[in-house]
């Protein structure tokens, strides 16, 4: 194969695969994307109720852990990474939300002012067939498959009611004109089964001979000669081995992994390279630094065996779950299970849901060594926009080193008093009249945590997270921001980095759609092409002082 290309992509994972496939549009241009994993094309992997599986199966995941965390008791913790085609879209949870409208007038408001949600709605328009068909929010010809969950189990439903029966509305698309309030979700699922970035993108456009794709192969660092980026190398059986990149290479490894290559490079903080001694090659300093995720924590209550969704996934259910999904593509094969949810906001001193809840008809307890299915249900809540700010450092200047990872979950107080108020609201929602007849006990936190400290003090051995890592390699206009709008590296040109590190915010949702849109987005930045005319869409926005809907394209 030729050492020479147009395009060097590093990392074929949501990103990744979509650049890739818009790059290679041009017959002229030889692409080539480079991934540390294997092929995804994977029983498990495809099949929506397998997520479990995937969750636990190691082969497929970088296998990091974040911590020791300072204000959760030195707790480590897993983080899900993607080491495979499609990256995290291939393992991820497959719920399909945008963020909040504000989260994107928010980038442009610092400046950004290519990103602000006129100009990003168009990509989402332009990536996705939603099931319900286009409208000004929504896409009806792009190439990612979005359904709607069905929500029959009686829990989702009473989910619903519990939740305007408690003053929350619920909204018909939380993809559309308005976010926030309860909902039915949706997801990446259509003919039952997995819609990631590599099955929607990169298998269509592998069929053209100038994209060339590789496998299983660990890019060690970018080259950069004269300050300029040229080329990648990468770790083979046979040893080093180099690549040349005649217009740009891409780094879309991941809000992890894209940080640790930069720096692996020589590009970063002096300070965090000189004790590797890694030469620098470019100064970065903010490399690696404002790591975001969304932390949250599991509300688990008991029911009877008969009202939990726990009483079809018994091992004669697993098997009939498997044997209808392998001959028809139908059954709880071909859901997620996370079929309801909500964006809500806890205080009066925001101007955004602060909150995101996904619920599950079922519950599974740590019981000895093992986890076990408990009928019930739980809310799973995280916190949408956090301000405590984490790193990324390198462990050594060896490549197949983990990296070292901090979220520095709470150490800004308001997560954490956010978090306490966040527990309080959901059990206000568990005891309404819709839920509040399936409860026979709560079992996290319990009903003997009751005083705001000790919820506080619950809440720092339950955090996990929501496998949202953002922001290391921060976009912006100012001298210290790592990329400027269009994802190039300051300082080395040549070099753009595409994946949710280049998020100067995290967003109010799951990252991955976000994730799909700015690759698109910045797919016609790198071909010079027009970008897709603004769109007039309004949404919903109901301030801290007071409610204000913005009049253009609202609903009637």
């Amino acid at each position: 194969m030729s050492l020479e290309f147009d395009y060097i992509i590093v990392g074929a994972g949501t990103a990744g695969c979509i650049l890739a496939a818009r790059l290679s549009e041009d017959p002229s241009v030889e692409v080539l994307l480079v991934e540390a994993g294997g092929t995804d094309r994977l029983p498990i992997v495809s099949m929506p109720g397998a997520l479990p599986f995937v969750y636990q199966n190691r082969h497929i995941q970088w296998g990091y852990r974040s911590g020791p965390e300072p204000e959760l008791h030195g707790k480590v913790i897993d983080e899900k990474a993607g080491k495979i085609l499609g990256g995290s879209s291939s393992i991820n949870a497959m719920i399909f939300n945008r963020g909040n409208p504000m989260d994107y007038d928010g980038w442009a408001a610092d400046g950004l002012t290519d990103w602000g949600f006129a100009q990003c709605l168009p990509y989402f328009r332009k990536m996705e067939t939603f099931e319900d068909g286009a409208d000004p929010w929504r896409g009806g010809a792009g190439p990612l498959r979005i359904s709607r969950a069905a929500g029959e189990h009686k829990l989702y439903e009473a989910f619903l009611h519990a939740g305007v029966e408690a003053g929350q509305e619920v909204t018909s698309d939380h993809n559309g004109y308005r976010q926030e309030g309860m909902h039915i979700a949706q997801s990446f699922i259509a003919d039952g089964v997995r819609w990631s970035s590599s099955k929607a993108y990169l298998r269509p456009a592998m069929k053209r001979p100038n994209l060339h794709v590789r496998t299983r192969l660990t890019v060690s660092r970018v080259l950069v000669e004269n300050s300029r980026a040229v080329g990648i190398e990468a770790m083979t059986w046979s040893g080093a081995e180099r690549v040349r990149a005649q217009r740009e290479v891409i780094v879309s490894a991941g809000a992890i992994n894209s940080p640790r290559l930069l720096m692996l490079s020589g590009i970063g903080d002096p300070d965090e390279l000189a004790p590797h001694g890694i030469p620098v090659v470019a100064e970065v300093r903010d490399v690696g630094k404002n790591l975001q995720n969304h932390p949250g924590v599991d509300i688990q209550f008991a029911t009877d065996h008969e009202h939990s969704l726990t009483s079809q996934i018994g091992p004669v259910g697993r098997a009939k779950l498997a044997a209808d999904w392998l001959a028809r593509r139908r059954g709880l094969g071909t859901t997620n299970f996370f079929e309801a949810g909500a964006f809500l906001r806890v205080g009066d001193d925001v101007d955004f849901p602060n909150l995101q809840y996904e619920f599950l008809p079922l519950t599974r307890q740590l019981r000895g060594n093992k986890l076990v299915p408990v009928p019930g249900f739980q809310f799973w809540i995280d916190l949408s926009r956090p301000e405590s700010r984490g790193c990324v450092r390198l462990r050594s200047a060896d490549p197949t080193a983990a990296p070292i990872i901090v979220f520095a979950t709470y150490t800004n107080r308001a997560d954490l008093d956010d978090m306490v108020r966040a527990v309080q609201q959901a059990r206000d929602l568990a005891s309404q009249p819709s839920l509040g007849r399936y409860v026979r006990v709560e079992l996290n936190p319990g009903p003997d945590v009751r005083s705001d400290a000790e919820i506080a003090a619950w809440i720092r051995t339950a955090t996990g997270t929501s496998y949202h890592p953002a922001g290391t390699c921060r976009m912006g206009v100012d001298d210290a921001s790592v990329v400027d709008g269009e994802a190039r590296v300051r300082a080395v040109p040549g070099l753009r980095v595409v994946d949710a590190s280049i998020m100067p915010k995290v967003i109010t949702g799951n990252l991955n759609a976000p994730v799909m849109m700015m690759a698109e987005k910045i797919a016609d930045m790198i071909k010079s092409v027009r970008p897709l005319p603004e769109s007039d869409a309004g949404y919903y926005r109901q301030l801290a002082a007071e409610p204000v809907e913005r009049e253009a394209g609202s609903p009637d």
